[in-house]
């Protein structure tokens, strides 16, 4: 697996209610996930519906025809805390099916534009502070 991370204070999303439908009582970003999928402006991302998963929230992005995992979570010590710490990676794993894909290059260049694209995205809000490169 190949990965670029943020890490970033804000007081712009929920982190004292659960939702309803939360797997479990920490799973924020929901709200995160779709304020990403709202200001991503880049015609050559596909982003999938945020999909909730135990740490928090995953969206899939395709881009240049390969998929990447874009992960929004609130870190351990910020549930109930306001402004809240978080992080948001993306990664490429290579698939499971098909023998010549563990052979192939990862796609680090179309990771590392993606990576570029996420951390504009994130700068673009005021809101978000000590947003640093992990």
């Amino acid at each position: 697996m190949i990965s670029h991370g943020f890490s970033l204070s804000t007081d712009l999303f929920e982190t004292t209610t659960p939702g309803p439908h939360f797997i479990n009582p920490h799973c924020f970003g929901e709200d995160f996930a779709n304020w990403l999928i709202a200001n991503i402006h880049n015609p050559a991302l596909a982003l999938s519906t945020p999909t909730q998963e135990d740490f928090g929230w995953v969206i899939l992005v395709t881009h240049h025809e390969q998929v990447f995992t874009l992960s929004i979570a609130i870190m351990d010590d910020s549930p109930g805390m306001v402004p809240a710490e978080w992080r948001v990676d993306i990664s490429f794993e290579k698939p499971l099916n098909g023998l010549r894909t563990w052979f192939r290059k990862p796609p680090q260049d179309s990771l590392d534009a993606l990576a570029g694209i996420i951390e504009t995205t994130l700068r673009s809000e005021p809101r978000f502070t000590r947003l640093t490169r992990v």
